[in-house]
């Protein structure tokens, strides 16, 4: 596309066969897990001279980083349900479905967006939103697959 910027020329191995080869752009993916939706609008990927369709490993750790750092999760406190992260109340407010853009960077990756739809919840203290806790492992999962589709 005109005005699109590319890739790094740095070369990342591949993870199906180890073999070096430039970073590219491809096609967005898009998955649901649980209590989670991802999309990515477009996935870095490794130009492998094998024909291999992989993301680079590190897209996947600075995906899952970026989404721990801009998603608040809830806490949990044993048999006194769900705490809020902030400020240790308890959250009794109702669950709902947030949409957030979680921009993703790291070194020697592109700039991409990872797209969430999630469950949210509100302290009623505090005000602040969260992931509930019984959605955490379903937004790791979730992060996981959509840079690693089967």
């Amino acid at each position: 596309m005109a005005g699109e910027q590319p890739a790094p020329a740095q070369r990342h191995r591949c993870e199906a066969c180890h073999r070096p080869g430039p970073l590219r752009l491809g096609a967005g993916t898009e998955v649901e897990v649980g209590t989670v939706a991802a999309a990515l609008e477009r996935r870095p990927l490794v130009a492998c001279p094998a024909g291999h369709d992989r993301s680079p490993g590190a897209a996947l750790s600075a995906g899952a980083a970026a989404a721990a750092l801009q998603l608040p999760l809830a806490r949990r406190r044993w048999r006194r349900g769900d705490r809020c992260a902030n400020c240790g109340e308890a959250l009794l407010l109702p669950v709902r479905r947030t949409r957030r853009t979680v921009t993703v960077t790291g070194e020697a990756l592109p700039v991409h967006t990872l797209h969430l739809d999630v469950p949210m919840t509100r302290c009623a203290d505090c005000g602040w939103d969260q992931i509930p806790v019984r959605s955490h492992d379903d937004l790791e999962r979730a992060v996981r697959a959509v840079y690693l589709p089967a």
